[in-house]
């Protein structure tokens, strides 16, 4: 017989309830170890600001200069040169600049008195004022001399490592456009970049301490994180620290791979303040409501 149908039939047995699979944690393994490349901290071109020979070139690659230290000479005999004729100029300008006020004092008196005519006083104080304009070039002049002949010596703008140097002594540079001379990298603190899963972001700050790795040296270091950026990569859905280690013994070297681990600790302090700060939201846990079994009474 076919089953009974109507509100006399038997109910349908309930389906068992699939389990959901929950989401790794932040502070998983996945999230906390990773890989990333060393870096120099910064990196400087010292370029030419003179044009002429390369006289003396005091450093190769590989060696390790000091703020403010000669890197680089421009041959600057045309420059000292161009200063002693200059400051030749400035010195006559001078001079004929006390020779018309002398002038100008004596005929100022004599047209006081009106003993000179309207149009000699307008001549004297037009030669004044030309005197000085000249003076104010002289000026001019010596200071650009003297600029050329100090740009002629390169010097170091930071402590750092030459780490590449396209000329050679005797070659020629130029000013414009700049001919690039040297290349200075700061290796005393490298940047160190990696990327981490997006559900890592609760549990990294600005401030952590990780583990660096670096498996070509066998050597090990701690690090800071100093930068999360702001957004995550929507197509790796990954996002890029920055942290910085101190290398001041120059043990490690930019581009060198190192393997990262986030202190366990640290990440899961973050990720449960993260948790209590961000509740996640669900049924009620008190028993279940529902309609009795037994009959309900009526009149």
């Amino acid at each position: 017989m076919p089953p009974a149908t109507g509100s006399g039939a038997a109910p349908l047995p309930a389906l068992p309830a699939v389990a959901r699979q929950a989401e790794p944690p932040a502070t998983a393994a996945s999230a906390r170890k990773t890989t990333g490349t060393l870096l120099p901290h910064s990196e400087v071109a010292v370029v030419a600001r003179a044009s002429g020979v390369v006289v003396d070139l005091t450093v190769d690659v590989g060696a390790r200069v000091k703020k403010g230290q000669v890197v680089f000479r421009v041959d600057d005999r045309g420059s000292a040169l161009h200063l002693a004729q200059a400051q030749t100029q400035l010195a006559s300008a001078e001079l004929q600049l006390k020779t018309t006020e002398v002038e100008y004092r004596r005929s100022k008196l004599l047209f006081d008195q009106q003993a000179v005519t309207q149009q000699h006083w307008d001549q004297i104080s037009g030669q004044l004022e030309a005197a000085r304009v000249g003076v104010a070039q002289a000026h001019n002049g010596v200071a650009v001399a003297s600029k050329a002949v100090v740009d002629a010596t390169a010097r170091a703008p930071i402590d750092g490592v030459v780490v590449a140097r396209p000329i050679a002594l005797g070659d020629y540079v130029s000013d414009a456009p700049p001919t690039k001379v040297l290349v200075l990298q700061d290796q005393a603190t490298l940047d160190l970049k990696f990327r981490l899963p997006e559900r890592a972001l609760a549990s990294v700050h600005t401030g952590d301490a990780i583990e660096v790795s670096v498996p070509a040296l066998g050597l090990s270091r701690k690090a800071t994180i100093s930068i999360v950026a702001p957004a995550v990569d929507p197509r790796t859905r990954t996002v890029e620290l920055t942290a910085v280690l101190d290398n001041r013994d120059g043990a490690l070297r930019p581009g060198l791979m190192a393997d990262i681990a986030m202190d366990p600790a640290v990440a899961a302090s973050h990720a449960a303040s993260h948790a209590a700060s961000h509740p996640a939201s669900g049924p009620a846990s008190g028993p279940a409501s529902g309609p009795t079994s037994g009959p309900t009474s009526g009149k």
